[in-house]
C-alpha cells in the first residue's frame, strides 16, 4: 500500500478576487522581448513598466495616486 504525501499549506483554500475598475490599469502593453528582462520596477510613489513599441526602449511612468 503505497500513501501519497501531500504538502501541508497555509494558501490552500485561499482565493483571489478581482479588483474594481477604478484600481486598476487597462490597456498597458507590456513588452514581449526577451532583453527586456525587467519588465517593471515600483517604488512609494510611481510604477514603471517597459511597453512595447516599434522602435524600442519605450517605458511609461505612472503614479501610484492616479
Amino acid at each position: 500500500m503505497s500513501f501519497r504525501v501531500v504538502r501541508s499549506s497555509k494558501f490552500r483554500h485561499v482565493y483571489g478576487t478581482a479588483l474594481k475598475r477604478e484600481q486598476c490599469y487597462d490597456n498597458i502593453r507590456v513588452s514581449k522581448s526577451s532583453w527586456d528582462s525587467t519588465f517593471c520596477a515600483v517604488n512609494p510613489k510611481f510604477l514603471a513598466i517597459i511597453v512595447e513599441s516599434a522602435g524600442g526602449g519605450a517605458f511609461i511612468v505612472l503614479p501610484h495616486n492616479k
